[in-house]
């Protein structure tokens, strides 16, 4: 199952900036986190942006959808900021193919940092994105969510909304 992962930056992709007292971009390091997770062998990375998500333009979320459309992936991940990222998923989702299940994924904390929950939110979002019918995503906070009934909750740091009910379930073959 052919699987493609976008990175558009976010705070997942932030590196601490010690003399300038700030989170910033220094490049990605998708290669290294797929390395590091042992991502399925038929994935495919790439780096389309780095941009904080509040900084995010309205072209470039365009972009993002056009990157999906185009992809010959039916499984996508993106990785994203999440002050905006259910902005991009209605722009994605308009655009989006009928057959293309699409995760939206990124971090309260970078990956770079300590205590981090990106590579947890990136290896969920792969996970979720192996198993889930065709549509529009996001996992974050330990859950899935449709990605257009979830809100980020600044005051809890964790995203809320309906969860996701309409998974592939595991046939039960305890009986």
């Amino acid at each position: 199952m052919a699987l493609l992962i976008l990175s558009t930056g976010g705070t997942f992709e932030k590196v601490y900036c010690p003399s300038q007292g700030r989170l910033w971009f220094n490049g990605s390091r998708l290669e290294h986190w797929a390395s590091q997770c042992c991502l399925p062998k038929a994935t495919r990375l790439e780096t389309i942006m780095l941009v904080d998500s509040l900084e995010m333009t309205t072209q470039q979320r365009q972009d993002i959808a056009e990157h999906v459309f185009k992809a010959p992936e039916d499984r996508v991940v993106v990785i994203h900021g999440t002050d905006t990222m259910t902005d991009t998923a209605r722009v994605v989702c308009a655009r989006q193919r009928s057959s293309q299940t699409v995760v939206f994924t990124g971090a309260m904390i970078p990956a770079s940092q300590p205590d981090t929950d990106a590579l947890f939110n990136l290896g969920m979002a792969v996970a979720a994105s192996q198993i889930l019918e065709p549509g529009q995503y996001i996992c974050m906070s330990g859950a899935v969510f449709d990605a257009n009934h979830v809100r980020k909750d600044i005051a809890l740091g964790r995203f809320t909304g309906a969860l996701l009910a309409n998974a592939k379930r595991p046939k039960d073959h305890s009986e």
